[in-house]
């Protein structure tokens, strides 16, 4: 940055590596800034990714300016530092969607939910592949969606019914691996939906890549931070009304990826304690599992799973 820096105040940064401070400049204006540790890989992520070449651009500037060009509402980029590993980013507050709705009145979340679909079909609509942004050159697939059941099973599992655990896990990567694909954020939820004069920004979308389009949906309907299940079936109706999808046939792709990514996420949640020592993520694992529950009561054909798991809790 060119202004100089006169205070830094450091922010709470979730599980990342990455360290966000807000710093205030001579003038006044206060920015973001996210420090990456030095000597990091410009293709390093805190998720397991699927990627076909190494990204020559840092992936938060790579699909930021990707999205910007599409219209989207995502941060501003002020500079990088690559020497320094620093970005600097447009500061949009300390609001999250999560800080609106958690305790709102039902009209109050219902419209703003209503909003983050709105914002995500327009996300789904607008972007198409393109070679230049890297989040086409990486995707769910079944080594992926089956590394992720993997990480809950070492982390939460028992030592016995492993076998049953893959075989049935097994088969729902294939059905996932089947659904439609399109640019998908990876974690479009409360916390990474930022409010800043009634609009919401889109952050944290670094590890984009190709995969089902109901993944940010389940993302945003089965939040392990915000629970919108007395509301879920009107969203749902809503989403497809405006995606143009047939809502039963969109239920079980729900239902499916929903048990996907809450193992994975009660699974990352254990990780985060253990090896990170932050154990600020463990009470939201009941909700994640009873996610699993919900959705698994929906899917009979899975009722081995169902019983394991529930056996497990």
């Amino acid at each position: 940055m060119k202004e100089k820096i006169v205070h830094t105040e450091k922010l709470f940064g979730e599980a990342s590596y990455r360290v966000y401070s807000r710093i205030t400049t001579e003038s006044g204006k206060t920015y973001i800034q996210m420090q990456m540790p030095k000597g990091q890989k410009m293709s390093a992520s805190e998720e397991i990714t699927n990627i076909r070449e190494t990204p020559k651009e840092l992936p938060t500037i790579n699909i930021q300016r990707y999205l910007k060009k599409l219209g989207l509402p995502v941060p501003e980029i002020i500079s990088f530092d690559k020497e320094a590993a620093q970005v600097v980013l447009e500061d949009l507050g300390d609001t999250k969607l999560e800080d609106i709705v958690t305790g709102a009145k039902p009209d109050t979340l219902i419209g703003w939910y209503k909003k983050a679909i709105d914002l995500l079909v327009d996300l789904q609509t607008k972007a198409n592949a393109d070679t230049r942004c890297i989040a086409f050159a990486r995707s769910f697939d079944a080594t992926l969606f089956n590394w992720e059941f993997e990480h809950f099973w070492e982390w939460c599992g028992r030592t016995t019914d492993q076998q049953l655990f893959q075989q049935e896990t097994k088969k729902i990567t294939q059905e996932l691996c089947r659904l439609p694909q399109g640019f998908t954020h990876r974690d479009y939820q409360s916390r990474n939906l930022m409010v800043k004069n009634d609009k919401l920004y889109m952050i944290d979308f670094q590890d984009a890549l190709l995969g089902p389009k109901v993944y940010d949906v389940v993302c945003l309907l089965r939040d392990s931070y915000v629970d919108v299940t007395p509301r879920l079936e009107d969203l749902l109706g809503y989403y497809c009304e405006k995606s143009k999808e047939d809502l039963k046939k969109f239920r079980r792709r729900f239902d499916l990826q929903t048990v996907q990514r809450k193992l994975k996420d009660a699974g990352r949640f254990v990780y985060i304690d253990k090896v990170k020592k932050n154990p600020n993520f463990l009470k939201h694992i009941p909700l994640s599992l009873d996610y699993v529950q919900q959705a698994l009561a929906r899917l009979p054909e899975y009722k081995e799973l169902h019983a394991l798991l529930q056996k497990h809790s």
